[in-house]
C-alpha cells in the first residue's frame, strides 16, 4: 500500500522541523561537555614567544579543565616534545596514560601553586603542587627543553613530568 500525502501536508510536517531545529540551536550551542567551560586557554600550540612557565600553565590549566572529549589532555600532548612523544604517544596512549595513576590526579584538580623556575643550559624545571579533586595533595615536576631543530625550533616543550608522591620530598631534579 502507497501512501500518499499531500504537498501542503508535507511542507507544514517541514516546517515545523525546521522551526523546532532552528528554536532548539541557542540551547545546543549553549551546551559544553567542559567542566568549566568559562576558563579558556587562549594559546593552542606551541609558540618560541612562549618562556617555559607559560607553557607550565597552559598544560595545567588544559589539565585541570579538561573536558569529556578529552581536549585538555590532547592540548598538554601538543606542547609535549617530539623525544616525549616518541615515548608516550601516539595521543591515545598519552590519554590512557593520563587517565591512569599517578598522573589522572591531575585532570580536574582543584588548585595548582607553583614552585621556582630553574633555567639553564636550554632546560627548565619546575615544581608544580597540585590539590586534586579530592583534596589530596601532590607535587609534579615538570622537565621543559627549548627545541633546537624541526617544527619546534626554539619552542619550549614538556619532555616529562615526573610525579611526587611525598609533596615535601627532597630532589635533585631541579637545580639550585
Amino acid at each position: 500500500m502507497i501512501r500518499r500525502y499531500s504537498v501542503s501536508a508535507l511542507q507544514t510536517t517541514v516546517t515545523a522541523w525546521v522551526t523546532l531545529v532552528l528554536a532548539a540551536l541557542p540551547l545546543l550551542g549553549s551546551a559544553t561537555l567542559s567542566p568549566r567551560s568559562t576558563d579558556e586557554v587562549k594559546v593552542v600550540a606551541p609558540s618560541p614567544d612562549l618562556n617555559p612557565s607559560e607553557v607550565i600553565r597552559i598544560q595545567v590549566e588544559a589539565l585541570r579543565n579538561n573536558s569529556l572529549l578529552d581536549e585538555g589532555i590532547e592540548l598538554t600532548y601538543r606542547f609535549a616534545s617530539p623525544g616525549n612523544k616518541r615515548v608516550t604517544g601516539p595521543l591515545v596512549r598519552f590519554t590512557a596514560m593520563v587517565r591512569s595513576a599517578p598522573y589522572d590526579r591531575l585532570l580536574n584538580h582543584r588548585s595548582a601553586r607553583y614552585g621556582p623556575l630553574a633555567v639553564s643550559d636550554g632546560q627548565a624545571y619546575q615544581r608544580v603542587m597540585i590539590t586534586d579533586s579530592q583534596g589530596e595533595e601532590i607535587a609534579y615536576h615538570w622537565v621543559m627543553s627549548r627545541q633546537s631543530e624541526g617544527q619546534f625550533k626554539d619552542c619550549w616543550m614538556t619532555d616529562a613530568v615526573i610525579p611526587v608522591q611525598t609533596p615535601g620530598q627532597p630532589t635533585n631534579l631541579i637545580p639550585t
